[in-house]
């Protein structure tokens, strides 16, 4: 049978280099996750004002919550600070055809934006909305007449929205293929061959 090291020979030999570094060095190295996303901020802001000025739309990050957890409230509120140039004047609370009436009012009445698809009539109100507060109704849940004249825009259920939602559909299809387009044309632009 083969002779073999004690373990305790084995583990100092394993050990033996972190004990070396830690001789050199005392404590760890510190990695600054800050320290890089400001960095990647400041390349961000720089393309986002380089996008803007060629003419094209400033981006925009919608967010949306589920549920009522602190951390997520924390969460929304760093990235609108963290925008970089990018707007972000939204937080997206979806509630439910069982929410109770007045714990949606809580929420309506200070959005700027309410989209209602619950399929119940006259769930949201004129004392549930914000004055001059988009309101969409996609099935009928808004009190058309009293809503209308609180609310900033309103558009009546059956309407044009799912009309819309297929326009804008298409139209965004449209800018990413002649984005496509356009990074494909590049490279023989500067003379380059492509695979």
């Amino acid at each position: 049978m083969a002779a073999t090291r004690p373990l305790s020979a084995l583990a100092a030999q394993l050990l033996q280099p972190r004990a070396q570094m830690r001789a050199v060095r005392n404590e760890a190295v510190v990695i600054s996750g800050r320290k890089l996303a400001q960095q990647i901020k400041q390349e961000a802001r720089q393309e986002v004002e380089e996008w803007v000025a060629s003419g094209n739309k400033r981006p925009h990050l919608s967010v949306m919550r589920v549920g009522e957890n602190p951390a997520s409230h924390s969460y929304i509120r760093n990235k609108i600070r963290a925008a970089v140039g990018i707007n972000s004047d939204a937080s997206v609370t979806i509630s439910h055809q069982y929410t109770p009436k007045e714990q949606l009012k809580k929420h309506t009445i200070l959005t700027d934006v309410v989209i209602s698809a619950a399929g119940i009539p006259n769930l949201i109100t004129a004392d549930m909305i914000k004055e001059g507060a988009a309101v969409t109704d996609l099935v009928g849940d808004v009190d058309f007449e009293e809503v209308r004249q609180k609310g900033g825009y309103i558009t009546p259920a059956p309407g044009g929205v799912v009309a819309m939602l297929m326009k804008n559909t298409i139209t965004a299809a449209k800018k990413v293929l002649r984005l496509e387009e356009q990074e494909a044309l590049k490279p023989k632009e500067l003379g380059v061959a492509s695979n």
